[in-house]
């Protein structure tokens, strides 16, 4: 059995969206990664035990931070308990700690996940119950460690949860509508635009504002995880809390106090008061400019800046009106918009046809279930012809292309 020691810097595994693994890695290697290597759904990286804090505090675009502990190889049931059984986990946890067990797997030598957990519990309870004559229990949503097992083929793969509650659960979002844009996804939409904060960004139809609040958190270099109540790490044996205290210092003293020029829109009143009550809670307010308009009443006051919209996919408006809409989208682009950029985000593929405009780019990214298209619309100044180039597709390799 191979096991991964924490020394100065050692291996650790952001998983994020399918279609941010790019824009993750950037992130990264801003904050100071060593090794990083993208791989689908994440990016790993190398760090010492500082770091892994920080990118837990700071990271915007990631979910989980990973660090892989054990790896073995395992064909059956019985090899994988055996092998989980072997491993010394009373140095990582005590028998009146919690645990908790997520498994993903690509084999066929295992046919359920849950087993896969199931088996993992059982081993590790089963060695404790033999050394100490009890168990510890199982906590599903706030447990001492939280324990990762990925199967591809015979090959398994042991890591430990430094995060905790999942990243994109930031805590500002007190009230939310009827079908919020996690704030990893709406994050990393802001990132993939290239918004700079000296630019106007309009967020045409906000919803519960996550896209516009996103934002001014960038702009201003707040720590997306700042308003967690705390994370993983926190419960683990080599926990150390002045270091913790150090970066959380660090982090906070680069905080910018700048007034971007964002406005977050939307038609519906109830809504936009959801809006600015995450904004309150994120303290990002004074951030943000409000309005409650039709998107299609809205004017530029600037030539040229950033346009992010989240709108209806097909969920409560008949085939016929949405695609009348998303024309109605691009016809106010090309009216009223020019010299800007649109980033727009939908499911419906018949919908964004009917736009009427040809994207620069093309990216497939998930929001929640369903998958996406985000588009990007450069509305040329000077011009109302379509430019007749192809769209580049991000998540082709450049083979492809």
């Amino acid at each position: 059995m191979e096991k991964t020691e924490n020394t100065a810097d050692f291996e650790m595994k952001a998983t994020t969206l399918f279609g941010l693994e790019e824009v993750l890695a950037t992130e990264l290697l801003k904050l100071g990664a060593k090794n990083i290597e993208p791989f689908k759904r994440g990016v790993s990286f190398t760090g010492d035990l500082g770091f892994m804090y920080k990118a837990n505090l700071c990271l915007r675009t990631a979910l989980k931070i990973l660090v892989p502990k054990f790896k073995f190889t395992a064909s059956s049931d019985k090899e994988l308990y055996d092998n989980m059984k072997l491993i010394d986990w009373e140095k990582y946890m005590k028998v009146d700690d919690t645990l908790a067990v997520d498994a993903v797997h690509n084999s066929e030598f295992f046919n359920h996940s849950l087993y896969i957990e199931q088996k993992t519990k059982d081993a590790i309870c089963d060695r404790f119950r033999e050394k100490t004559d009890a168990r510890p229990s199982v906590d599903l949503i706030n447990p001492t460690l939280r324990i990762y097992v990925h199967i591809y083929k015979d090959e398994v793969s042991v890591s430990f949860d430094s995060s905790g509650t999942i990243l994109y659960k930031r805590n500002y979002r007190e009230d939310i509508n009827d079908a919020p844009m996690k704030e990893v996804l709406a994050a990393g939409m802001v990132l993939l635009s290239g918004w700079q904060p000296h630019l106007p960004l309009i967020d045409g139809m906000c919803g519960s504002g996550t896209l516009a609040i996103e934002a001014a958190l960038y702009a201003n270099n707040i720590p997306a995880g700042i308003f967690r109540e705390g994370f993983g790490f926190m419960s683990w044996p080599d926990y150390d809390e002045k270091l913790y205290d150090t970066i959380y210092e660090g982090a906070i003293s680069k905080i910018k106090n700048s007034t971007p020029n964002i406005l977050a829109n939307d038609i519906d009143n109830k809504v936009l008061d959801i809006a600015k009550h995450n904004s309150t809670v994120a303290k990002v307010d004074d951030s943000i400019s409000f309005s409650c308009a039709s998107f299609f009443d809205l004017m530029p006051d600037k030539p040229m800046g950033t346009i992010l919209l989240n709108p209806p996919y097909d969920e409560r408006m008949k085939l016929d009106d949405i695609k009348s809409f998303y024309k109605q989208i691009g016809d106010k682009l090309k009216k009223d918009f020019s010299g800007w950029s649109c980033w727009l985000i939908t499911s419906n593929e018949a919908a964004m046809h009917a736009i009427g405009l040809r994207p620069s780019r093309r990216i497939t990214l998930f929001n929640g279930s369903l998958e996406c298209r985000l588009l990007k619309f450069e509305m040329y100044a000077g011009t109302k012809k379509l430019h007749k180039i192809k769209p580049v597709d991000d998540n082709l390799d450049n083979s492809q292309k």
